[in-house]
């Protein structure tokens, strides 16, 4: 994301009006008459600006990974991310609001470190593929119910929903752990393969040479597993 100003023409709006109101009321026609008509100019420029300010919005920046599949899985992601988060506006649980949002900026920060490293999209593509995607459907689902769920079985599904969000939270909150640890173990691969190459060219001493600790395995475990394999329960 990135901040952008969108320039209001108002202000010109403004001080045009102002001089045209000056020039029919008092007339233009002396060098002092120009001058006034200038300054009521530039007070209605000003006036403008201060009614009319400038507008800062906040526009997504198109990923630059370096790799075509991972650039166009992430402009789908986002797209998905809007997609929810114009279900979160028609869902009125404060609870549920929250623990959205947060999916969702986790969510960014998952598509943040993948644009960092595409090497990491074999390890993402179930997430972008099916989890995330799943996670806009029952959103949609419980958007559509918000008027009703004080009616019988649409009041079960959507505290079915919500419990499942519960569930989604904290696993998009694993699977950005896991992507943290992996882009560290890479971090210590780079100095390991820099700490060789120094001394191998004699630019570092035995006697400095540390042990490196033997970097965690990767973790096995799917942090999605039966996420979306509730029904029927």
């Amino acid at each position: 994301m990135e901040k952008k100003t969108i320039r209001s023409g108002a202000p010109f709006v403004v001080a045009g009006a102002a001089v045209l109101l000056y020039a029919v009321v008092l007339g233009i026609g002396s060098v002092f008459s120009y001058i006034l008509a200038a300054l009521v100019g530039a007070a209605g420029f000003f006036a403008g600006k201060k009614l009319f300010p400038d507008c800062v919005i906040e526009v997504e920046i198109a990923p630059k990974s370096g790799n075509a599949e991972v650039d166009a899985l992430i402009l789908e992601a986002r797209a998905q991310l809007e997609k929810i988060n114009a279900a979160n506006n028609a869902i009125a649980d404060p609870v549920l609001s929250a623990q959205i949002d947060e999916i969702g900026a986790t969510c960014r920060q998952i598509l943040a470190r993948l644009e960092e490293q595409p090497n990491m999209l074999s390890s993402l593509r179930t997430f972008l593929r099916y989890y995330l995607p799943a996670t806009l459907k029952l959103l949609d689902a419980r958007a559509k119910l918000e008027g009703e769920i004080n009616a019988g079985q649409n009041a079960q599904i959507a505290a079915r929903i919500s419990e499942a969000m519960g569930n989604v939270q904290s696993a998009f909150r694993k699977q950005l752990d896991a992507l943290n640890e992996f882009r560290f173990i890479n971090l210590e691969s780079e100095m390991d393969v820099l700490s060789d190459m120094l001394r191998s060219d004699g630019l570092m001493g035995e006697e400095t040479e540390a042990q490196p600790a033997a970097a965690p395995a990767q973790e096995e475990n799917d942090p999605f597993a039966g996420l979306f394999s509730q029904e029927g329960k």
